[in-house]
């Protein structure tokens, strides 16, 4: 899958930060700004929609933007979640963007949710898949695989450990998805979930290897500013929400999305069966959202 301009491409912002992003999909379509896992990169929708997904970005505009410390983009020191809502209205602007849609994977659901609550009158809709819930409230981390629930101790207690320790966990992560899948795999029906489809390893990869150019420091914040208060209460969101969420997921446990999608005002849940990344084979659903808004007079119906 190609993307619609050079994947290289920076935009300065007013402050002299550098923001990285890539475009993907229609050129004329129905604009939506990607935000990506933590760690992530602007090149993940290559291997998000690739296959026999790509034809699903039919109709859609997907604009993907590095977060800071994260590829191209660069860190910013003391950062806050309301910090990126600011970085994406300069990008929209600079792309001729008036309204559209956002679309946050992951940890980048966080960041999708903020420009919910910062950014209404641009949005028309805020999606979130498999996305953090705030982890400053009680019994946050019920159900999350003790690996996380390390990384985010480490966060909040001791960072330069974390950096430590997240260059090698991510070192052998880039190994395991280079290695080629074995025949039977190779040979089976591509998944709709990207991260047991063997064509979609490649794209993976290099996203990986992307997002952590600048090495961990980008990761160490974000796990950092993840331990911390939101900024804002989702109660006070006032655009259309819709939430997709593995009933399995172990790296944000569903019951910490049934908390987020209970917050936030007429929000639209599904739960699937599966893990972290089993909602993606509802990629039709999700991205018909982003085709299709609702009719914001009429939300929440």
């Amino acid at each position: 899958m190609s993307s619609t301009k050079r994947p290289d491409t920076v935009l300065a912002l007013a402050d002299g930060r550098r923001l990285g992003y890539a475009e993907f999909g229609d050129p004329s379509g129905a604009p939506c700004l990607y935000f990506h896992f933590s760690p992530g990169s602007r090149l993940e929708p290559a291997a998000v929609f690739s296959g026999v997904r790509q034809a699903w970005l039919r109709g859609v505009r997907l604009v993907s933007a590095d977060r800071p410390g994260f590829g191209l983009s660069d860190r910013q020191p003391a950062r806050t979640l309301l910090d990126w809502p600011g970085d994406i209205a300069a990008l929209a602007d600079h792309l001729g963007i008036d309204r559209f849609a956002v679309l946050g994977a992951s940890g980048g659901g966080a960041y999708a949710l903020a420009c919910a609550r910062l950014l209404p009158s641009r949005l028309t809709a805020a999606v979130v898949v498999s996305g953090m819930g705030p982890l400053d409230r009680p019994g946050a981390t019920t159900g999350m695989a003790l690996p996380n629930r390390l990384l985010y101790g480490l966060g909040r207690r001791a960072p330069l450990l974390l950096q430590a320790v997240s260059r090698v966990m991510f070192a052998v992560l880039l190994r395991r998805l280079g290695k080629p899948a074995a025949k039977s795999e190779a040979a089976s029906t591509p998944s709709l979930d990207f991260m047991e489809d063997p064509a979609a390893r490649p794209g993976l990869v290099v996203a990986l290897a992307e997002a952590l150019r600048q090495g961990t420091r980008g990761l160490v914040d974000e796990v950092a500013l993840a331990t911390r208060p939101w900024g804002f209460r989702l109660e006070e969101i006032a655009v259309p929400v819709h939430l997709w969420h593995g009933q399995d997921d172990r790296n944000v446990p569903a019951g910490l999305a049934r908390g987020v999608a209970a917050a936030i005002p007429g929000c639209r849940a599904v739960f699937v069966q599966g893990g972290h990344t089993a909602p993606f084979a509802q990629l039709d659903e999700i991205l018909d959202v982003v085709r299709q808004p609702h009719d914001r007079p009429d939300w929440p119906g």
